[in-house]
């Protein structure tokens, strides 16, 4: 009988997930949880002899001298140290398609506007790190200084062994299939329409439930994501800090002989093994941690009257340069609401942008692109790449004037990672069969409708003081 991905997790010993699984809420919170009572050290970090007889052993994700509210690092309780493992070695047959340095030896600059349909899931069994792949990127793993942005496709669920990324952090974006993930610190159950960060260094193990799996991933290099300041829109709105979700303490306790961790360390693959499970915490505090989000938690904010909002104003998390306002990445999604913009091309507007902005598709369909962006594809418009609503958006929206009235965009994610930096493409990503290489057609279609005379927009907006020509007239009541 054929094994399904969730025998192989039984199988694996990690067991099947709870449908209620437990979490703890809030954003950057200093968490503390275990999963026997008693096992956290009382008023110390590190005692002579722990409870238990765990060993003490801690995590930073930022330096010892960081400001305080910089400052992430958590204390793990495991029943041995991660530190008791064989030498890494070169991992074979090596990931060719990983990359953290983007320069002219490895990468192309490319200012062309890019669209990729959704890549196929292979048929031969293949897991989250062999399916994981680079698109774009800038900057350098080693400088800790930049971002990659990868896709995944994979069906099959990891086999005795863990990930770890020394390089940065991961925000991950399903598209097709929920995700199982055991983490040190606990388990996370993400589907489609979640996303979850793994923070650098973390150990995690990727289960796919449902079998074939895609999506997407941002990584940045040398920083980590943080809530974007409200500004003038006050104490609340966006993404709420109790709506982020972080794992509970949850460990095994059977030998692993032969189990692998696989390291990601400069794009490159690394092996070593133990003879236990990494996933042996049994108690943690601190506030580096993995967490997820759901987006339908996303709280937005829009224009009630005229223009059309800058896409920021969508933005969920950021991961910051030192300049003021400025991302290394952002992560801005365009979920279901209201259009109710007078006199307003609603859609979003022709632009070109300092920042360069690679979007993905989760489901549904996309407000500014009638055809050829799918889910599962991505698009990839660069810093000072013209882009914009397509022929067939532009010429719907005004035909319809201002006539339209409210209307709400439904059955829709979409999403966006965008970056200061300029980045540089994988040519497997150029040179791809799902490469659409027509994409620039969607604009050419574009035609001129200026005119020498003044053209009148009707509107029935006579609460604005303005009659049907635009004029300006008085309202008499008896």
């Amino acid at each position: 009988m054929e094994k399904t991905a969730a025998d192989a997790i039984i199988r694996d010993g990690l067991g099947k997930f709870p449908d209620n699984l437990e979490y703890q809420s809030g954003f950057g919170n200093d968490f503390s949880s275990e999963a026997i009572a008693g096992a956290l050290p009382r008023g110390q970090n590190s005692p002579l002899i722990c409870p238990f007889g765990l060993y003490a052993e801690q995590i930073s994700g930022t330096s010892f001298t960081s400001p305080r509210k910089l400052n992430q690092r958590s204390w793990l309780y495991r029943i041995k140290p991660s530190v008791t493992h064989e030498p890494f070695w070169p991992r074979e047959p090596s990931h060719k398609k990983l990359v953290s340095e983007f320069d002219r030896s490895n990468t192309v600059a490319n200012p062309t506007q890019l669209r990729w349909k959704p890549v196929d899931i292979p048929d031969s069994p293949t897991d989250f790190i062999d399916g994981l792949y680079t698109i774009c990127g800038a900057g350098s793993s080693f400088l800790r200084h930049g971002y990659a942005i990868h896709m995944y496709t994979a069906n099959k669920s990891m086999d005795n062994c863990a990930f770890c990324n020394a390089d940065g952090d991961f925000l991950v974006v399903p598209q097709q299939g929920r995700l199982w993930i055991t983490t040190e610190c606990g388990r996370l159950q993400v589907s489609p329409g979640e996303i979850v960060v793994l923070p650098q260094g973390f150990r995690f193990v990727v289960d796919f439930p449902d079998g074939p799996s895609r999506g997407y991933v941002a990584e940045v290099f040398g920083t980590h994501f943080q809530l974007p300041d409200l500004g003038p829109i006050g104490a609340n709105g966006l993404a709420a800090s109790r709506d982020f979700l972080a794992p509970t303490a949850w460990f095994e306790e059977v030998p692993r002989p032969g189990f692998t961790i696989v390291q990601k360390f400069g794009g490159e693959l690394f092996n070593a093994r133990q003879d236990f499970s990494p996933f042996n915490v049994v108690a943690w505090h601190g506030n580096y941690v993995p967490y997820k989000y759901d987006l339908s938690k996303f709280c937005p904010y829009n224009t009630v009257l005229v223009d059309h909002g800058d896409p920021s104003i969508n933005t969920v998390l950021t991961a910051p340069t030192d300049k003021p306002g400025v991302a290394l990445l952002d992560f801005v999604i365009f979920p279901p609401r209201w259009l109710v913009a007078e006199h307003t091309f609603r859609p979003p507007y022709y632009h070109r942008n300092c920042m360069s902005e690679f979007m993905g598709l989760i489901h549904g369909g996309y407000e500014a692109k009638a055809d050829g962006f799918l889910p599962g594809g991505a698009s990839l418009h660069s810093c000072m790449t013209p882009h914009g609503p397509d022929t067939k958006t532009y010429e719907a929206t005004i035909a319809r004037g201002n006539e339209a009235g409210p209307h709400r965009i439904t059955d829709t994610m979409a999403f966006m990672f965008e970056s200061c930096l300029m980045p540089r493409t994988c040519p497997w990503a150029l040179d791809s069969p799902f490469r659409d290489r027509d994409y620039y057609q969607c604009w050419i279609g574009l035609k001129s409708h200026f005119s020498h005379e003044k053209k009148e927009v009707k509107t029935n907006d006579s609460q604005n003081g303005l009659d049907e020509t635009g004029s300006e007239h008085q309202s008499h009541h008896g």
